[in-house]
Parts: C-alpha cells; sequence; structure tokens
C-alpha cells in the first residue's frame, strides 16, 4: 500500500502556480532527486498517500538532452534513518536487477529510474495501465488479470534466488519467523505490552510449521492494489518495500490478508492459477500460519497516540487499516487456540450534547470541503478526517457505557475489583505475561476489547467493520 506509478496515458493536469516546483516537496527532496537522477524537475503534482505510510508524488524529469519523461516518486522523508531502512534498499535494488540483469525472468515492474535513500525516495518510469482492479466488474476479466497476476508470482518465485543481489543474505525459514516474532515481541513491549499480540506470538512460537523445500523471492505484500493491469495483462508490479528470500506461501496469505481490503479472486481460484502456471503447490496450514504471523504484526504498528511517533500522511485511514488488522487478528487467534468466545455486553446510550455539532462537521467535511478541493492530497486527507470526526462521535456516545463494561468485565475475570478500567486493563497484562492466567479466559477478554473498539469505529470503517478473511478453500 505504497507507491503508484501513474498511466502512461496520464498528464500532470493540476496546475500549481510556483516558481519552483521543488518547493511542493519536503525540504531538499527535489535537489536531492536532481542530482541522483541527472535530471531536472519541471513539474510536481502532490499525490495523497491513502492508508500508506508513504507519501507521493508525480513528477516530470527533464534531461540535459532535453528528453521529458514522467515518473512517479514515493517518499517518506520523517522514516529516514529510523532504523528499517533496509527494507527501503532492498525494494531499490529489487526494481534495479527486475529492470536490469533480471529482465528475462518476465517479472514486470515500473522501470527503474532513481533512488535517494537519506529520504526513502524512490522514482520510477510511468507505466501503462491503472492500479483500481476494484473497478472491474466482469467476472471473466476479473479472472484473467487474476491468472495473469498469479503467472507473474510464479515467475517471481521461479527466480534462482543465487543470482539476485541486494536482498542479504539466505536464512532458514525458522531463523526468519523467530526474527519476525523478536521484532515485534521488542516492540510491543517498547509500547505497553498489548496483551492481544503476546498471546498471538506465544501461540506463534509454539506452532511453528517445518521448514520449506526450498526458499524464493518474496514479494511479501502480494494482492490487489498493488499492481498495474491493462485489458486482462499485468503491466507492472508495484510495492516492494517488503520483498525478501522466504517462504513462497507467505506471499499467498499476504494475498489473503490484502483481499481483507481489496479481494482479487476467489482465494481457491488464485491458488490454482498460481500452480497452473508452475507455482508450487499451496500449502494451506502454511498459509494459515503465515497469515496470523503478518496480521500479528501488523495489529502490533497501531500506536496513532504515540507522542514519539511520526503523524501518518492520513491518520483516519490509518486507525481504520488497523482496526481491521485488530479484529482480524483476535478472531483468527480464537480460532486457532479453540476458544468459545464469551458474549460480550455492548451498553446502549442516547446522543450526547456533542451530537448535533459532530453531525454539522460531517456535513461541512463532506457536501462544501471535500467537493470543493481541487490537490488530491488535501481532499484525500480531509476524508480521514471525517473518519475521525465519525469516531470522536461515537466515543462521545458510547465511550463511558463501554469502558464501564469492560471494566466490570475485567474485575469478575480477574477475581479482584477495579475503580477504572486502565487498572484492569493493566492487570490483564501483567496475568498475561506472568502466565497466570488461563490462556481462553485472556484470549476471550482480548477479543472482547477488540470488539467494543471495532464498534466505536464502525461508522467510521465503513464496510470494512465486518470484513473478514476469505475462505481458503
Amino acid at each position: 500500500m505504497g507507491w503508484r506509478p501513474f498511466r502512461a496515458d496520464a498528464e500532470c493536469v493540476e496546475d500549481y502556480p510556483v516558481s519552483d516546483p521543488k518547493a511542493l516537496l519536503p525540504q531538499g527532496l527535489g535537489d536531492a532527486v536532481e542530482q541522483a537522477a541527472g535530471a531536472v524537475i519541471t513539474q510536481v503534482v502532490p499525490r495523497g498517500g491513502g492508508g500508506a505510510s508513504r507519501s507521493g508524488a508525480e513528477l516530470s524529469l527533464q534531461w540535459p538532452d532535453g528528453t521529458v519523461h514522467h515518473a512517479y516518486m514515493n517518499y517518506d522523508v520523517d522514516r529516514a534513518g529510523a532504523g528499517d531502512d533496509a527494507a527501503f534498499l532492498r525494494e531499490a535494488g529489487i526494481l534495479r536487477a527486475l529492470s536490469g540483469p533480471l529482465r528475462e525472468a518476465g517479472v514486470r515492474t515500473a522501470p527503474y529510474i532513481t533512488s535517494v535513500p537519506d529520504m526513502r525516495a524512490l522514482v520510477t518510469a510511468k507505466v501503462a495501465g491503472e492500479a483500481n482492479f476494484h473497478t472491474v466488474r466482469d467476472p471473466a476479466l476479473r479472472s484473467a488479470i487474476a491468472a495473469d497476476l498469479m503467472a507473474q508470482l510464479a515467475a517471481l518465485h521461479g527466480i534462482d534466488v543465487a543470482t539476485v543481489d541486494g536482498l542479504g543474505d539466505v536464512h532458514s525459514v525458522h531463523a526468519e519467523i523467530l526474527a519476525r516474532i523478536g521484532t515485534i515481541r521488542a516492540h510491543v513491549r517498547a509500547h505497553g505490552d498489548d496483551p492481544l499480540i503476546h498471546l498471538a506470538l506465544d501461540w506463534l512460537e509454539a506452532n511453528m510449521p517445518p521448514e520449506p523445500d526450498h526458499v524464493v523471492v518474496v514479494h511479501g505484500d502480494w494482492g490487489a492494489g498493488n499492481f498495474m493491469f491493462e485489458g486482462d495483462r499485468v503491466t507492472a508490479l508495484l510495492d516492494w518495500e517488503l520483498v525478501h528470500f522466504g517462504d513462497p506461501m507467505a506471499d499467498m496469505a499476504m494475498l489473503c490478508l490484502r483481499g481483507l481490503f481489496q479481494p482479487l479472486v476467489p482465494l481457491p481460484e488464485a491458488f490454482a492459477a498460481y500452480e497452473a502456471a508452475g507455482g508450487d503447490k499451496v500449502d494451506l496450514d502454511r498459509v494459515r500460519y503465515w497469515r496470523l504471523l503478518f496480521q500479528t504484526g501488523f495489529a502490533s504498528l497501531a500506536h496513532h497516540d504515540d507522542p514519539n511517533a511520526p503523524p501518518p500522511p492520513n491518520l483516519g485511514m490509518n486507525m481504520v487499516y488497523s482496526m481491521v488488522h485488530r479484529r482480524v487478528l483476535a478472531d483468527a487467534l480464537a480460532q486457532a487456540s479453540g476458544v468459545v468466545l464469551p458474549y460480550v455486553a455492548m451498553p446502549d446510550a442516547t446522543p450526547g450534547a456533542l451530537d448535533r455539532s459532530f453531525i454539522i462537521a460531517l456535513d461541512d467535511l463532506r457536501d462544501i470541503i471535500v467537493p470543493r478541493l481541487a490537490d488530491q492530497q488535501a481532499s484525500v486527507k480531509a476524508k480521514g478526517l471525517a473518519r475521525l470526526v465519525k469516531w470522536w462521535q461515537a466515543h462521545a456516545r458510547y465511550g463511558a457505557g463501554y469502558e464501564a463494561a469492560e471494566r466490570d468485565e475485567l474485575s469478575h475475570a480477574l477475581g479482584r475489583s477495579f475503580t477504572t478500567r486502565a487498572q484492569g486493563r493493566n492487570a490483564l497484562r501483567d496475568a498475561v505475561l506472568a502466565g497466570t492466567i488461563d490462556r481462553a479466559v485472556a484470549v476471550g477478554l482480548v477479543h472482547a476489547r477488540v470488539t467494543r473498539e471495532n464498534a466505536l469505529m464502525a461508522d467510521a470503517m465503513g464496510g470494512l467493520a465486518t470484513t473478514r478473511c476469505a475462505p481458503l478453500e
């Protein structure tokens, strides 16, 4: 969910009347791109990042011979130097390789132009087609595009890992799993010790699958929305920031998770197309394991209220995505653990004194502000703000009742009275970390918490409030 090379037939149509188009980019970024590319930026059109962690911009680049190319740049200046820059280098490296020495593998990407690692900026050439697979309504066409997409995955997985530079060393899949678990565990320990995440990690540690027959180049973020297409043909694979050597079933699991937001085709159909194109036999047990591991990682990143974290490009959508991941994880953890979930009390409440002000603000955003915004980036942020207003509105109405219900629930389960919900949550956290609470009880409690959190955000989430992982078979 990140960069988007724009269509081959698209032009930078918006007019930004500035003397220096680079002024529309973060300070110093434009100069760094020009130096890296050996070209001059003649036009910039900022683009919204949606729910992604990165921002984007369309560029026009003029080379010394007068040639002008249109390009797309994604960038994440705030995260540069934050400790995970290796992921950016792998993304730039695989695009450079697939555009050059590995071109014969037949994996279609946006042609690499340049990158600026110090500012996490990646520039690629324009690509024919579009990324809006959700607009394709004809079932036959959807199936044809999906079949070509899965054939592209088979081609990627068919590359000899010994011929690929820039992705680091090849490690065992068990080593990768343990490293992922360790990273998530350390992250959650530094951000409040969420018992939901710890319970999921405990299950993952105890249920690791056997090593796969071989490792492949794993795309890492496979699914609808991360490819360009024209007609029934995929023209470019997008979003390579999670690329690595690993288990081919990891890409199948990510296809499942991306389907929460942008479904492709029924998963059995996609799996069959992959196998028909020469891919490995799909192992559903491994897919389930990787799906839970990835979901745990995504759910652990929900820290919108962390004062030390840089603000996301779109807080409203960021919170929606985080909520989906937490809810789906809570459901999957209960299923994997064989826990029968208890009833969750959801106290009702009448609209309060602030409700009318929320309604007025939402009407203004929908009817006046968004329709008059010519700047696409500002429009995306305004829609994200509308989601936040809906969330605030739900908190004003239901927050106190839900807090009391959870406090009483925790008091009953843990056998002692709590005067605040925060006290109860801390006690549950401590019991999970110490292993002094029955696992089924703990899973039920964290699931109830997530159920109420999801209810508070349901209006802001729209259809995503009830989305579930699609059947694997």
